[in-house]
């Protein structure tokens, strides 16, 4: 069995990218958390091993995923393809955070 918080109270609010499910605990897929300040980036990123989705749980941002960038925000859910760039921006006062679920052929 594998249970773990997705963050500790009293953590410190700020940027935060962690791996609540690494791929090595499990058959093809991992999890992780992302916290994003106002105006902050994640890096532009392509993988030719996994896709992913995102869960979007607070904030707005700008999703660029290949040539193309759409607003996203609470409640919804993105998916992005193998080989396709890809990051996000947050553009709301609060910041943004997201689960992602990442895949891998079997």
């Amino acid at each position: 069995m594998l249970v773990r918080k997705i963050w500790e109270e009293g953590e410190k609010a700020g940027p935060i990218n962690k791996l609540l499910v690494k791929r090595e605990e499990t058959e093809t897929i991992a999890l992780g958390y992302v916290q994003l300040e106002s105006g902050n980036s994640t890096k532009v990123d392509a993988h030719d091993d996994e896709e992913e989705i995102y869960f979007i749980l607070k904030g707005r941002a700008i999703l660029m995923i290949g040539d193309e960038k759409t607003e996203i925000g609470p409640g919804m859910v993105a998916y992005v393809p193998r080989n396709m760039k890809h990051n996000m921006t947050c553009i709301s006062e609060e910041n943004l955070e997201y689960l992602y679920f990442a895949n891998w052929p079997k």
